[in-house]
């Protein structure tokens, strides 16, 4: 099992979770490219590929039973195929620090199914639709999305070098030939990085934060901690000689939902000491005054439920809430809200990020 910290590492880069046979609201589905009496996808089962630069998918999609996947005729089936070079997988390979594509399709931990099945597309797509479309993410057999972005060119799976070689869509379907393995995405982070949600220079990044201590009657409104997940987070705590009335807000910097719908807040969370738990609330930028009173009146609490405080300190789990979807078209911003004063919770917070799943 070589170098699997670095294999999770790929698949979890990012995501997007989708179940339907759909693409997003805005995939439109009238072409009739590649619409054939043709088995399904009939140019990606040939001899010639067979013994060429397709011939590692070509066996694994055998090997693991999808060529049925591949070949139906019913017209009602017609699909899109990734199909990755040779060279692709060699490449992916050496990434992951095997000594030969051999190693990597020999180690069990890697889930192939899911990888191979991420190749193939529910809708049937050219390349022009996707090079063109306005949809964000693709819909594939593994029931995990490929997500798209054309803001400065096209990128599929948030890979700038996953390029499409050729297509060919002669088949009852259309297959394109990829530079890359497609390696399931489950959570996009692209966006988190850049409002520095992991807190390692928390003093710099709280700049671009706001802090808002509505009540502050003793102990501490949010601010930086050096007991974070791993070094440095953001930390509440009401308690100075007993619970003391504390109401803090900690609003994020404004989240902007472009080739990326930010459906997905996630985050490390630990406490200590009973008290009233934390809350999320979320707010639409047109409705947000940063120079302005801070008005409570103006957001929307989600429904999250934290886990209860913990008996050992710095015991940190990994958090989730949905933004709901009022908020994914707009800018918005988050909060997390800290109240005590019947009983007073230590919270940390750290590695906040926001994406697409």
């Amino acid at each position: 099992m070589k170098n699997i910290l670095k294999y999770a590492s790929f698949v979890f880069a990012g995501m997007l979770i989708f179940s339907t046979s759909c693409i997003d609201e805005n995939y439109d589905d009238s072409s009739d490219v590649g619409i054939t009496d043709d088995p399904l996808l009939l140019t990606v089962i040939n001899e010639e590929n067979a013994s060429g630069e397709l011939s590692s998918f070509i066996s694994l999609a055998d090997e693991n039973g999808l060529v049925g996947a591949l070949t139906s005729n019913k017209t009602q089936e017609q699909r899109t195929v990734f199909a990755p070079t040779n060279n692709a997988f060699a490449i992916l390979a050496s990434q992951l620090g095997y000594d030969s594509v051999e190693d990597l399709l020999a180690d069990d931990a890697v889930n192939l199914v899911e990888i191979l099945e991420t190749h193939i597309a529910l809708a049937n797509l050219s390349l022009n639709q996707i090079e063109t479309g306005s949809f964000r993410s693709i819909a594939t057999l593994s029931g995990i999305n490929v997500p798209v972005a054309r803001d400065g060119g096209l990128v599929i799976n948030a890979n700038p070098d996953l390029e499409i070689l050729r297509s060919n869509s002669e088949g009852n379907g259309t297959v394109h030939v990829i530079s890359r393995v497609l390696l399931p995405i489950r959570f996009n982070i692209d966006f988190s990085a850049d409002f520095g949600g992991d807190f390692d220079a928390c003093s710099a990044v709280l700049a671009d934060w706001r802090v808002e201590n509505v009540v502050l009657a003793g102990g501490s409104g949010w601010g930086c901690t050096s007991f974070g997940f791993d070094g440095q987070g953001i930390q509440a705590n009401g308690f100075s000689g007993g619970p003391q009335e504390v109401d803090s807000w900690i609003i994020s910097p404004v989240q902007e939902s472009n080739d990326v719908v930010l459906n997905t807040l996630k985050f490390k969370y630990a406490s200590r000491f009973d008290g009233p738990s934390p809350e999320i609330w979320v707010i639409a930028e047109d409705d947000y005054e940063a120079d302005g009173a801070f008005d409570a009146s103006a957001w929307t609490q989600l429904e999250f439920n934290f886990p209860p405080p913990a008996s050992e300190n710095n015991v940190f789990s990994d958090q989730a809430v949905g933004i709901p979807s009022e908020f994914h078209n707009d800018a918005y911003r988050f909060a997390f809200r800290y109240i005590s004063g019947a009983g007073a919770t230590r919270v940390t917070i750290d590695n906040v990020e926001v994406g697409e799943e």
